[in-house]
């Protein structure tokens, strides 16, 4: 039984130590393991790490932020990982909370004031024959996280040995999708779970490859596609969304989008008679942007409206959409419809050792997901008030509200905090109607909350739209795309701006800043 992380991680990595693992830097499984050893060396003779201290780490995605964090769990210390993109008085704050004895940052990171830094792209001189790995066990505490707000008192979540390893164990379930060698790529910030879950447990126990990209660019996207051509690409929705109306839009340009339509909603009939080639052919350039290759999109960090991943499935893409918390070790449930080995279909679920409710449904089979099993975080560290209130009788309570259709495959309404109550007594769920606006091609994102307009509850929403759209355009697409609704759903007040809307670091709307902004003048209003 694997009794800790590097347990897990000297497993596998004995086991393929000639696979390539880091694809850009040519390395193997054997260099990997290798090169933790050195680097946990250093930190328990330089630093006199030890288990149950904390390390942070501030870094974008280099291999040595892997590296560093299976380091730093073989010594049995915790990793807090600390979002790139906060001011540096919310990282410190982060860091005298947990308690932090040194950090592991790139050196355009580095904090005056706090814990001891230390370039994380260091060269490690020590010597990998002189490791000794800490006698951690499974329920020790192995990474810390802040919950959204890291100023103030945010709760921190703490993850265990067990639940990363038990991530890895569930991961295998998806075995017949994501075959061995399959080059993962890597543009995911690694500090947040997601990054976590599909950028560094999934490679390594699923024995694929890794192609870390640490630019957020576009064109440094498509390069890679081109030249690495990865078979499983994970992104926030927002990017798919963004790609989505690319190709639509380019489809348009070209005069072939009825017929790539057509072709893809007539797929199985076509492959039936013998004419998948045509399939094939029109789908091509779909999956050329990609490089030719890619087999599987993975969509987290915020829901996936349902019309984009039914788009990529149709065009052939193995799709897995994935709800979850850093609070559940990310993936709670995946909607992630592939076959078998024994033939039968899989649509939808948690991975194994986890299960999912929605507790007390409504008439629309719409509640609370609640979820237990061996990923859920055992709790938040050091707030026993928080944890009174998140769980019940073994069930953690999301805070999120959803439903499941038939086939099992979870839908994601809302957070409950969000939901628009109208006098009506009638619920509004505003990412219903965000997926339903930005069907529109010229609307580029949406935020839609509650708001009060002349003493009445009302759904209100704010659109990025592309350059040069009018607000005569815009009210137009509102009123079209109302009329395939019922009426007491109807945006009628909404505001446009060109700006991206504020954003957290996975890439979700902030729903709050878009409402100060509209409250202080930023948008320009208008009523359908």
């Amino acid at each position: 039984m694997i009794k800790n992380i590097y347990d897990m991680l000297h497993q596998v990595c004995s086991q393929n130590k000639d696979r390539i693992f880091f694809v850009r830097q040519n390395e193997t499984y054997a260099d990997l393991l290798r090169r933790v050893k050195q680097r946990a060396v250093l930190l328990a003779k330089k630093f006199g790490i030890k288990r149950g201290d904390t390390v942070a780490l501030l870094s974008g995605n280099t291999p040595d932020f892997i590296r560093s964090y299976f380091a730093i769990t073989s010594q049995g210390a915790r990793v807090l990982m600390v979002d790139t993109g906060l001011a540096q008085s919310e990282q410190l704050n982060m860091m005298r909370r947990t308690n932090c004895k040194l950090v592991l940052a790139q050196r355009e990171y580095f904090i005056p004031g706090g814990p001891k830094m230390y370039d994380i792209e260091s060269v490690d001189e020590t010597d990998a024959r002189e490791f000794v790995a800490a006698p951690a066990k499974r329920d020790d505490v192995a990474m810390l996280s802040f919950t959204s707000g890291s100023t103030g008192n945010p709760k921190v979540v703490g993850l265990t040995h067990n639940n990363i390893i038990s991530l890895g164990d569930g991961a295998m379930f998806y075995a017949p999708v994501i075959r061995p060698g399959y080059i993962f790529y890597g543009f995911l910030p690694l500090y947040h779970i997601y990054g976590v879950v599909i950028n560094i447990i999934a490679p390594l126990v699923l024995r694929g490859q890794l192609l870390l990209q640490p630019v957020l660019n576009p064109r440094e996207f498509l390069a890679d596609f081109k030249r690495y051509r990865p078979h499983v690409i994970p992104a926030v929705p927002r990017v798919w969304e963004t790609f989505y109306k690319k190709i639509i839009t380019t489809a348009r340009e070209k005069h072939v989008y009825t017929l790539m339509r057509v072709v893809v909603s007539m797929r199985h009939v076509l492959r039936a008679i013998g004419l998948g080639c045509v399939v094939r052919r029109v789908t091509r350039p779909v999956h050329e942007l990609f490089g030719g290759r890619t087999r599987v999109l993975v969509s987290a960090g915020a829901t996936l409206k349902p019309t984009i991943r039914k788009f990529f499935e149709r065009l052939g893409f193995v799709v897995g959409d994935c709800y979850g918390l850093t609070e559940t070790t990310g993936p709670a449930n995946f909607n992630f419809a592939f076959r078998l080995p024994d033939g039968s279909m899989h649509y939808a679920g948690p991975l194994p050792g986890n299960e999912i409710e929605i507790h007390n449904p409504d008439k629309h089979g719409i509640g609370e997901i609640w979820v237990r099993g061996n990923l859920v975080m055992p709790g938040y560290v050091d707030n026993d008030n928080a944890n009174m209130a998140a769980f019940e009788n073994g069930w953690f309570k999301t805070g999120d509200l959803g439903k499941l259709d038939k086939r099992g495959r979870l839908v994601v309404k809302g957070r409950k905090k969000q939901v628009i109550v109208l006098d009506s007594g009638k619920n509004v769920y505003p990412d219903e109607l965000e997926d339903l606006y930005m069907q529109n091609d010229e609307i580029l994102a949406a935020a839609v909350f509650e708001y009060v307009i002349k003493g009445k509850v009302v759904p209100f929403a704010v659109f990025q739209v592309a350059p040069g759209t009018t607000m005569a355009r815009v009210v137009a697409l509102v009123k079209a795309s109302n009329l395939k609704i019922a009426p007491y759903k109807w945006v009628r007040h909404f505001a446009i701006t060109e700006d991206e809307l504020p954003q957290t670091s996975a890439k979700k709307v902030k729903h709050f800043a878009v409402k100060d902004l509209l409250d202080t003048g930023h948008f320009t209003r208008a009523t359908a």
